[in-house]
Order: C-alpha cells, then sequence, then structure tokens
C-alpha cells in the first residue's frame, strides 16, 4: 500500500506572519475562535485565547503571532493557507478577465526592463495603485490598499503575479503562497484564454489622434509614433532640465500643433484621445503653452476651434477615452430597424464596456433593441435620437456617474420622460446623480446591477421587460 504523502514543509514565523498579514480582522478573529476550539475545548490547552476583540489588525496579528507555538503555527497554516491563497487567486483572475464586480483595470504599463508590472485599479471606494517586480534576488511588490499596509499579499498584487506567470515571466512557486498544482491548472486555462487581452500590454498613458502614444514609467518617457517612419523611442527624463510633467506637457502640445501653419493658415491640429497622465490639467496651468495653442487655433479661422482660453479645456477634453480597450470595442450587433416593437438602449460610451455584453444577451434572447450604433453618419443625430425613443417600447436605461458628464444621454432620458416611455433604470454602480435626472428616474423601476450576482440580475432584467414591453 503506497504511503500517504505528509507535507513536511518547515513554516517560519515571517510566512505565518504573511498569511495573518494577508487575512482580514474577521478571518483573524475565526482563526482564533478555531484554535481555541481545537487546542482548548478538544486539546491540551488550559487557558483560552481571550481580551481580542477590541484590537485592530495590527495589534491583532501580533497578538496571534506571539500566544502560538511552532507547532501551532504550522497546523494553523496548514489549515487556512489554501483558502485565503485560493480567495486571492480566483478575486485576482477576476480582475484581470474584467470580471470583479467591484475593482476593475484602469490602466496597466509594464515596467521598464519587462519583468514587471504597474496597474492602476479603479473601485467604488476609490483607485489602488499595484507594482510587482521580479528583481535579481527578490521580488518587489507595493500596494496602498489596507492588506498590503500591513506588509500582506492583496488580490491586486496577486493579479500582477498572475500576469507575470502567463508571461512566463515567473514560474508558480515564485508566489509567496503554495498552490495546488492540480488545483491551478483550472486557473492556467483561464489566463490562456485572456493572454491576448489588452491588459497584458503596455497601455499608453498618452495617446493623440494620429496614433501618438506616450507611455510613463517614473523618469522614464517612452513615445511611439506610426506613419511611413514608425520608430519609438524612450528618454530618462532624470537627465533632462525638464522634470516629467513639463517635458511631457511640452511635447503633446508640439504633436497637437505640428501640422498647423500659421503664415498659410492650413492644417489639422491633433487632439488627445487618452489621458490618464492629466497632461491637459499640466497644459492648463501653463500660460504659455495656452497662448501658443490658441494663437495658431486662431490663425486657421476654424469655427469649431476655440479662440478663448475659458473653452479651450472642455475642446480638450471632449474627445477623451478611458482605456485602449475602450477605444477597440466593438458594437455585438445590428441596431434593430423595422416596425416590430423594440427597446431602446441609452447608455454613454465610457460604459460601453458594461453595456454591450448585457444588451448583446438581451438581442440573442430574441429581444429587438436599438442603439446608437444604427445612426447613419449622414443623417441628424438629434432627430434620429428623438424619433427613436418616440418609437420604441420600452427605454432601457443604463446608469453610471459618466451620465452626469454626458449631455446626449442626460437628454435621452428627459425627452423619455417628456414621451411618458415605460423606462428600466441599470445602475452600473452607485451614482449620484444631477437633481434634475434624479428626479425623473425616482419614479422608474430600477435594478441595482452593481449589487447583484449575474444570474439573479438576468432573473430580475428578463422579469421587468416582460412586464413592461408591449410586444
Amino acid at each position: 500500500m503506497a504511503k500517504k504523502k505528509v507535507d513536511t514543509r518547515k513554516i517560519d514565523s515571517s510566512q505565518f506572519k504573511l498569511l495573518l498579514q494577508s487575512m482580514t480582522v474577521a478571518q483573524i478573529k475565526d482563526l482564533i475562535d478555531q484554535y481555541n476550539e481545537k487546542y482548548v475545548t478538544n486539546g491540551p490547552k488550559s487557558e483560552r485565547l481571550k481580551g481580542f476583540s477590541a484590537l485592530k489588525k495590527e495589534q491583532l496579528i501580533e497578538f496571534v503571532a506571539s500566544a502560538l507555538d511552532h507547532k501551532e503555527k504550522r497546523e494553523t497554516y496548514k489549515k487556512f493557507e489554501p483558502e485565503i491563497t485560493r480567495k486571492k487567486i480566483e478575486n485576482a483572475l477576476d480582475l484581470i478577465s474584467g470580471e470583479h464586480k467591484v475593482e476593475k483595470v484602469q490602466q496597466a504599463s509594464l515596467i521598464p526592463g519587462g519583468n514587471g508590472y504597474k496597474i492602476w485599479f479603479k473601485g467604488k471606494y476609490g483607485v489602488h495603485k499595484t507594482s510587482v517586480e521580479v528583481l535579481r534576488d527578490s521580488i518587489q511588490r507595493t500596494c496602498d490598499c489596507r492588506f498590503a499596509q500591513f506588509g500582506g499579499i492583496c488580490m491586486h498584487q496577486t493579479a500582477i503575479f498572475l500576469m507575470l506567470i502567463s508571461k512566463k515571466i515567473i514560474s508558480l512557486a515564485k508566489i509567496p503562497f503554495k498552490v495546488d498544482k492540480k488545483w491551478f491548472a483550472s486557473i492556467q486555462k483561464r489566463l490562456d484564454l485572456i493572454a491576448t487581452q489588452s491588459l497584458f500590454k503596455e497601455e499608453p498613458a498618452i495617446m493623440l489622434s494620429n496614433g501618438y502614444k506616450i507611455y510613463v514609467n517614473g523618469d522614464f518617457v517612452t513615445y511611439e509614433w506610426t506613419g511611413d517612419f514608425a520608430g519609438k523611442k524612450t528618454k530618462d527624463l532624470s537627465k533632462e532640465d525638464d522634470d516629467v510633467e513639463t517635458w511631457i506637457a511640452n511635447k503633446v502640445v508640439e504633436i497637437m500643433l505640428k501640422h498647423v501653419k500659421i503664415k498659410t493658415k492650413e492644417g489639422t491640429p491633433e487632439y488627445i484621445v487618452i489621458d490618464s497622465f492629466g497632461v491637459i490639467d499640466k497644459i492648463m496651468e501653463r500660460q504659455d503653452l495656452i497662448k501658443k495653442i490658441l494663437r495658431k487655433f486662431k490663425a486657421l479661422e476654424d469655427p469649431s476651434l476655440p479662440t478663448e482660453v475659458s473653452s479651450l479645456e472642455a475642446y480638450l477634453k471632449k474627445d477623451l477615452k478611458e482605456t485602449m480597450t475602450e477605444i477597440a470595442i466593438e458594437p455585438p450587433f445590428k441596431a434593430y430597424q423595422g416596425k416590430k416593437p423594440f427597446l431602446f438602449v441609452s447608455y454613454t460610451h465610457k460604459d460601453k464596456a458594461e453595456v454591450y455584453p448585457i444588451i448583446n444577451k438581451l438581442n440573442k434572447s430574441g429581444i429587438n433593441l436599438w442603439y446608437d450604433e444604427g445612426i447613419p453618419l449622414t443623417t441628424d443625430w438629434g432627430d434620429v435620437l428623438g424619433e427613436q425613443i418616440i418609437n420604441c417600447s420600452l427605454f432601457l436605461s443604463f446608469i453610471s456617474p459618466h451620465v452626469n458628464e454626458s449631455d446626449n444621454t442626460k437628454k435621452e432620458i428627459k425627452y423619455a420622460s417628456l414621451k411618458k416611455k415605460p423606462t428600466i433604470s441599470i445602475h452600473l454602480c452607485e451614482t449620484e446623480l444631477s437633481p434634475g435626472i434624479e428626479m425623473i428616474l425616482q419614479d422608474v423601476q430600477g435594478i441595482m446591477k452593481f449589487k447583484m450576482d449575474n444570474a439573479p440580475f438576468y432573473d430580475k432584467l428578463t422579469s421587468e421587460i416582460n412586464r413592461l414591453f408591449k410586444r
């Protein structure tokens, strides 16, 4: 008979402490309760661990680390580590696949040298900045979330570990916790499926309409251009007179105005498409750059271009996209064109990554939907939107903070209310709406998607559509 394989790993104090740092306060207290159950109620210990209920996390970690002996630490570690590790890996995989319910990747950039990533995760309660870099003899990791503040491994760092594994920069053994290889095989399959997504590629901090891209990694700035003489160059700005912000602001304005000729009054300025760096704000702080832009704009005598400071910032920000992913997302199906009843879909383009999968699923179920994919370029945009709202049988409104920034979306909601259209509002995240829109939607059937799992959300949405949709 084959002998059962025994885990003889030595667990030192630092590994045990790392586990505690990576747990929530509730999980640590549960660990203490289970310790008391095992070692006091059913074991050799005579006194329970107590007096910990009011302790904060840092105090709890020290309390447990000092109370357990080496054998107890090893046994407790073996009991809790697999569950904690699996949960972090599953949450991390949801993050990089875009399926996490609370947070998503806002921007990802490759650390110079290619041995790590820096990622900004955007969630309901703010943005977390995370980085993991593989050095010759160690792995350097940082994050500003609550787990990492105590030295623990968070799901943000774990997401980067998974990306590095997928890129074969590190092996599974490099993750600070032990991972069951058989279980991880299923994770690896999902990783392989999403390894070609834009998250795994270097994301520009700035991109202009001509495809000119700027990547920022500390003092290292890489700029890439397209065309007949396409190329890419990296500068170490620590060796330059200008700081990073000044150099980039100057560079962006130079590229914007490159083809504008004052003497001949010719040329078309480029515009900014992506600005996660905040270069527009930097430009608006510089009087010399503002004067330079307006002087060239005035020379063109183009009524669509601003000639006053008061309207320049709005112009610079009007065509912004959040990420390359947003630019690349294509409409999932042709908008309905016909005489049968249909739903009008109202949303902002900044939310299309979340909206398109939902309406695509409705479309596949046989529901007719019209959305702004169906507007020919040669027609009047406002007239088409108005006609489709008048003719629709149900108005489906997707709500997020971006609605407050979108005049078109707010007009659609107001016009649907004016025409007394049956309406369902789908809230993609918790949103404080402008008073006028909030007043309109207060009596509308609302579905809080951000509080629901997918299955109950689609059940609720389908039920409400069947109740209100006159087919």
